[in-house]
């Protein structure tokens, strides 16, 4: 993480970029909300109103997406998504994230792109995918310099990228950074169910 956190200039301490557990996806569905017309426009590759957020947040499983926080001065402020989109082999996901407008150009979509395509090779994800519109530069620098092929689809722009399986390293790298994310920032227990 903190390679792709270098540019860091925000105030305050560095942040802290770990799984968001399932019980805090309300946080997650705040964030989206405070995302302005363009940070919106980037996420979800066109103009999207709150009641769309609250449906598509609402409509989200457990089972197959897995949320990615950025937390800066312990407020989550960009959330990257891996969203498997198939149960057929070899598995395919597609990743996106977002950054709120203060945050951006930080190293927070960097750091997060990342761990989801960490997360997605322990996954034993084959192949994984991002959508966005031709203007979404900040994404396609990002897609590019880890290695995506970009490839124009119906006005939109496609991203793809080949991943190999899971190696010890990958695996100790994903513990040993959730591990540290922990140790800095541990989840509201009690938002837990029954908590």
């Amino acid at each position: 993480m903190g390679e792709a956190l270098e540019s860091w200039s925000a105030g305050g301490g560095e942040p802290v970029v770990r799984r968001l557990w399932w019980a805090e996806r309300d946080l997650w569905r705040q964030h989206l909300l405070r995302l302005g017309p363009e940070a919106r426009r980037d996420r979800f590759a066109g103009l999207v109103s709150d009641a769309f957020i609250e449906r598509y947040c609402q409509a989200a499983s457990p089972f197959t997406l897995a949320l990615f926080g950025a937390f800066v001065d312990g407020t989550l402020r960009a959330v990257g998504e891996f969203a498997l989109l198939d149960r057929d082999w070899p598995r395919q996901a597609e990743l996106a994230f977002s950054v709120e407008d203060a945050w951006q150009n930080q190293g927070l979509g960097s750091a997060l792109f990342r761990r989801l395509l960490v997360h997605a090779r322990n996954h034993s994800v084959r192949r994984v995918y991002i959508v966005s519109e031709p203007g979404n530069l900040r994404m396609h620098r990002i897609a590019r310099k880890s290695g995506m092929v970009l490839s124009a689809e119906a006005g939109e722009l496609e991203g793809r990228l080949e991943l190999l399986g899971p190696s010890y390293f990958s695996v100790m790298e994903e513990m040993f950074e959730e591990g540290m994310a922990l140790w800095r920032q541990a989840p509201d227990l009690s938002l837990l169910p029954g908590a």
